[in-house]
């Protein structure tokens, strides 16, 4: 069942994708599932407008770092340095109550202001302390909300997080360098290296990586927890990261291949086994059933991160012709057009073919039925997954490369970019160098072979490509 913060997302989220409306000035408010729509307009269809800007105010650790993150993507397609200078204000409110979890209420949007590149150096900054391990602070939650007791007491640690928090420093940190930020960027590379250090030290477990610390420090996601034994982001992050050794890396995910994939249903599990009687309790995760949803489903949004893990590993090894099949067999079992019309599951999955489902249950009696649909969140994360480890496309704001992992049964492919003014269409082709050959000539297209880098500013208003498939 959902909370009223999540109904109330959700309709937000509905106003938002419906262009007749002008969202922005209707006030959303949910009490007890019961939603209600307020705000003075100037006609029915508007009459969905007036937001209080309300939210909730929480000490989950991970929220404010996804600025930083999604700013340095952006700047590393774009190299757009002059969004760094906007200015933005600061909300004010009050304080989270002592021994409460949370705060709802409507912020109030400050005077001050500050350059939106030091609002995202300040949630690094606010992020660097550390617990007994080593390792990033849980707070009430990470990622993974449902885990909200294992760090409430503020001492709980979360594996996840120091990858997550390796990742951003790794690409913010020289993008503070470039402003003369060097105190910040020494920081924040110094606590990286602590965070690398204290996971090899603390967070292996010696076939994969334990998930996080209670606040007494016990162990969750680890082989002696009868419950929960291992996580699937905790090993994801741990290869997107880059963030320890191959050899690690390639553990980790054999780990989730014995253990968390199901291959004859076509499941991904965020962990396994669900939480039922763990003591102490991980949090509201475990009011959840055994595969529903964070306790042990498919859970999309973290699924869509082990198949880019898969993907970055295959690259490593291009002669593993099982490993290259892994990531689009784990797209098929996540892709909702796949899962609707599969033979034996398409009717218990039960959810629309065109729109990401935010679960799909591990667990008898309900395995294989779709849970919550149009996670518009998940929806993005399996765009990039599609595009960027299955056809391998990596940009930046002059160049491009392909490193496709495409299946072998696969004997073409296209793609068709659009940057700019310019427009690029990719033909990915298994053959001998002379069919490649004649397919270029008749498509009047040059051949981009692999991993090389092409100028795409330069190529002019239109151009074809040939990327060999191997």
């Amino acid at each position: 069942m959902k909370t009223d913060a999540q109904i109330q997302h959700d309709v937000i989220a509905e106003l938002k994708w419906e262009p007749s409306i002008n969202s922005t000035e209707i006030g959303v408010e949910v009490k007890d599932g019961v939603v209600t729509l307020a705000g003075h307009v100037a006609t029915y269809g508007e009459k969905w407008d007036a937001p209080t800007g309300a939210g909730v105010r929480t000490h989950f650790s991970d929220d404010l770092l996804w600025l930083p993150y999604a700013t340095a993507h952006y700047l590393t397609a774009t190299a757009d340095i002059g969004l760094l200078d906007e200015a933005v204000p600061f909300l004010e409110g009050i304080a989270i109550p002592e021994g409460a979890e949370d705060a709802y209420y409507a912020p109030n949007v400050s005077t001050a202001q500050a350059s939106l590149y030091e609002h995202a150096a300040r949630t690094i900054d606010r992020s660097l302390r550390v617990g007994e391990h080593g390792l990033p602070l849980m707070g009430s939650g990470d990622w993974n909300d449902g885990m909200s007791r294992v760090g409430i007491a503020g001492r709980g640690e979360s594996v996840w997080l120091a990858w997550f928090l390796c990742k951003v420093v790794a690409e913010f940190a020289p993008i503070a360098r470039a402003r003369s930020d060097e105190i910040r960027a020494v920081r924040w590379e110094t606590a990286a290296e602590g965070w690398k250090a204290s996971l090899e030290a603390n967070a292996w477990d010696g076939e994969w990586f334990r998930r996080a610390f209670f606040d007494d420090g016990q162990t969750l996601g680890s082989h002696e927890n009868p419950e929960a034994r291992i996580d699937l982001i905790a090993q994801a992050w741990a290869v997107v990261s880059g963030a320890t050794n191959v050899e690690k890396q390639q553990s980790a995910m054999r780990a989730v291949e014995a253990h968390l994939i199901d291959h004859d249903a076509g499941l991904i599990k965020l962990l396994d086994p669900p939480l039922v009687d763990a003591v102490p309790s991980a949090g509201y995760i475990q009011a959840y059933p055994p595969g529903v949803r964070e306790n042990g489903g498919q859970y999309s949004h973290g699924a869509v991160w082990a198949l880019m893990a898969q993907a970055k590993l295959a690259a490593l090894t291009p002669l593993d012709h099982e490993a290259r099949e892994l990531p689009y067999r784990y797209f098929t079992y996540l892709s909702p057009a796949h899962r609707a019309q599969h033979a034996t599951c398409g009717e218990t999955y039960g959810l629309e073919p065109y729109a990401m489902a935010g679960d799909v249950y591990t667990q008898p009696p309900y395995v294989e039925r779709g849970g919550w649909s149009w996670y518009t969140g998940a929806a993005a994360w399996m765009h990039r997954a599609a595009i960027e480890s299955i056809f391998g496309l990596q940009q930046t704001a002059e160049t491009l490369t392909f490193n496709p992992c495409l299946p072998k049964a696969w004997q073409r492919a296209e793609l068709t970019l659009r940057r700019d003014e310019t427009t690029l269409h990719f033909v990915f082709l298994r053959g001998t160098a002379s069919q490649l050959q004649a397919e270029a000539d008749a498509l009047g297209a040059e051949i981009l072979p692999p991993s090389t880098a092409l100028h795409w500013k330069a190529v002019g208003k239109v151009a074809s490509f040939i990327v060999p498939l191997t």
